[in-house]
């Protein structure tokens, strides 16, 4: 059964990469660009994993990430916290299950993200 990722993520460039880095793995990708409307996407495609940008535009990905690990719909769902600016663990102020620098080894996360989606 394909594992389902929910990537999301502003960067155009990614988005379009994302399908290519993952073609060779059973993995399902949906991509959302806002949070607008993360309950109903989350609800209606359960996903297994959540790979989230620290900024969602002008929203900062870790709120939406503490929104999520602290409702009961959706705390179990591993998320891979991915960032272009350097962060620090103890700076980032929610609880990601991992944390991914950009720009990032496309076997690292394909890595990090089996070792998640295992756990």
């Amino acid at each position: 059964m394909k594992k389902k990722i929910l990537i999301i993520d502003d960067d155009n460039d990614l988005q379009e990469i994302f399908p290519l880095m993952f073609q060779h793995k059973d993995y399902e990708l949906k991509s959302l660009f806002d949070v607008e409307h993360i309950d109903q996407v989350i609800k209606d495609y359960l996903p297994d994993l959540i790979l989230l940008d620290i900024w969602i535009g002008k929203i900062d990905g870790r709120v939406v990430c503490n929104y999520l690990k602290s409702h009961a719909e959706t705390v179990d769902i591993p998320i891979l916290l991915i960032s272009a600016v350097e962060i620090d663990i103890d700076d980032v102020h929610c609880q990601p299950d991992a944390i991914m620098q950009k720009p990032f080894e496309m076997e690292e996360l394909i890595s990090t993200m089996d070792e998640l989606l295992s756990e």
